[in-house]
């Protein structure tokens, strides 16, 4: 009994460790599609800034931008944060789109947008995002 119980834990094992790679494990490069390095110079932020607005160290995201395949929340999260660059560029210049994000923004309290981010308010920038494309001043 004790036989059977040892290999169904290690065949569970087994089968974890295909589903689940941790970072060190998982070298799986995805051809042309780093979503973490293509994102962070669409918004032109350095590596420190989009760490923190994933919740990520500055070393996860440098492998990330590897090539490394991101975890199913980090892939949220850079899901996430794509959307929302996606529409904030539809109301703002691309060129201007670092410069927006890093200066304090009245709309958001004296903010930075990116500010706003971090701490998980992005409702109030898809707000102003709505706002600015139908037309009424923020």
């Amino acid at each position: 009994m004790a036989i059977q119980i040892q290999a169904k834990k290690k065949a569970k094992k087994r089968r974890k460790a295909k589903t689940m790679p941790h970072a060190a494990s998982a070298k799986a490069v995805v051809p042309n599609e780093n979503l973490a390095l293509e994102l962070r110079k669409r918004l032109q932020l350095g590596q420190p800034v989009f760490a923190r607005l994933l919740g990520l160290s500055v070393r996860t995201l440098a492998t990330l931008e590897s090539g490394v395949t991101p975890t199913e929340a980090v892939a949220r999260r850079l899901n996430e944060i794509s959307r929302l660059t996606n529409a904030i560029e539809e109301v703002i210049i691309s060129d201007a789109l670092g410069r927006w994000l890093q200066n304090p923004n009245p709309a958001f309290g004296g903010l930075k947008p990116v500010e706003v981010i971090d701490r998980g308010e992005t409702d109030r920038i898809w707000a102003m995002v709505y706002f600015l494309r139908s037309g009424v001043p923020v």
